[in-house]
């Protein structure tokens, strides 16, 4: 997995840094009598210069690159409409446009100012669905991929902490990637205070996602063991293939698919009480099937973010990395819920999904069909 992302970057350069060369020579055509030589040469070290800024292509810098690549080939295919339909005349305002690039950076500005709004804004999303197994009916909020400190601090966290608050849940689950390697010690204390001290009937129960070990950086501002024992001090419960049996409620906390071993769901439903609702957190939405056929009621993951750039989401899920991208969805008597997240990874942008906690109602009623409240 730490190959591929070397790897793909990689081959993904190839092409961008020779499309950036040839868009580069074409810009520096607007100077006046400059050399062919002098032109190609400051073409290379302009599009060598742009490819280390976009290096790793995941990074906030390729992200930019790439969308300006995007509409820049766009701008190409408009060029050769242009240039056939004038039977191979290009208007002298077209030229300019084309050569200076200014519409690509100005649909890449769109996208971006668009994409820090949405970031910027978390909405409410509700589920209800209905289990004969609960005894009386169950709330839920659920929290995942948090990234604290790429468009949220604990003040911003805390006042939607204080709206889940008023929903008065039996249970605040975090599901994964609440803190990250940008996250500072002190910024992670604070939020483990806040969310050890959001009143609901079971308290609040947190699995890890693949970035809260701090497993991609070598210079770690914490442990995953010292961020585990932070948490469990301010009265998270911590599950790491653990299962939790509480009156009338079965939880289940698996270790992030990531890890280096983790147990069989099947392991873990079968120290719950069968007849009781099980409740299953796993980060990563992969094994659905079999977390169906072990007798899971509701599964909640993230990491998916939805997609926070798009297209990314649906593409992963047609790829395969993902089972599920977003939303809900009934695997035989198992109801599914990934959640967008509440934050993003790596820059404060989304232009795939949105920023959301999430809200479940379970009836005990069996002739209730599982609706999506609205955002």
């Amino acid at each position: 997995m730490h190959l591929a992302f070397f790897v793909i970057p990689v081959i993904v350069m190839i092409p961008i840094l020779i499309y950036l060369y040839i868009w580069f020579n074409r810009f520096l055509t607007l100077i006046p009598r400059i050399h062919d030589r002098l032109r190609h040469g400051l073409a290379v070290l302009l599009a060598s210069a742009s490819a280390c800024l976009c290096w790793p292509i995941y990074r906030t810098g390729g992200v930019v690159i790439s969308h300006f690549l995007v509409s820049s080939l766009l701008m190409e295919l408009i060029h050769l409409i242009i240039k056939k339909k004038n039977h191979g005349e290009i208007p002298r305002v077209w030229s300019f446009f084309y050569r200076s690039g200014i519409l690509s950076a100005a649909v890449v500005a769109a996208v971006f100012t668009y994409g820090y709004i949405n970031m910027q804004t978390v909405y409410e999303r509700s589920y209800e669905i209905a289990s004969e197994k609960v005894q009386r009916d169950m709330k839920f909020a659920a929290i995942s991929d948090l990234h604290l400190g790429t468009n949220m601090d604990t003040d911003k966290l805390s006042g939607c902490l204080d709206g889940i608050s008023s929903k008065t849940p039996d249970a605040l689950l975090l599901v994964g990637d609440i803190f990250d390697e940008s996250t500072g010690r002190d910024e992670m204390k604070r939020a483990a205070q806040l969310f050890g001290q959001v009143k609901s009937t079971f308290g609040t129960y947190y699995v890890l996602g693949n970035h809260d070990p701090n497993r991609y950086v070598k210079e770690k501002q914490y442990t995953a063991e010292e961020m585990c024992q932070i948490l469990s001090e301010a009265g998270v419960h911590v599950l790491q293939d653990e299962t939790v049996v509480l009156d009338g409620l079965t939880i289940i906390g698996r270790k992030d698919a990531s890890a280096v071993s983790r147990q069989e769901t099947k392991e873990l439903t079968a120290r719950g009480t069968p007849s009781q609702f099980t409740l299953l957190l796993d980060h990563q939405p992969l094994g659905l099937q079999d977390n169906a056929d072990a007798g899971v009621d509701l599964q909640i993951s993230g990491h998916t973010h939805a997609g926070q750039i798009w297209p990314t989401g649906k593409l992963m899920e047609l790829l395969g990395v993902s089972e599920m991208n977003y939303g809900y969805k009934m695997i035989d008597t198992m109801n599914m819920i990934v959640t967008s997240g509440i934050g993003g990874w790596g820059y404060p942008i989304r232009t795939g999904g949105h920023c959301e906690y999430v809200i479940i109602d379970v009836k005990k009623e069996n002739r209730i069909s599982p609706t999506a409240g609205s955002n």
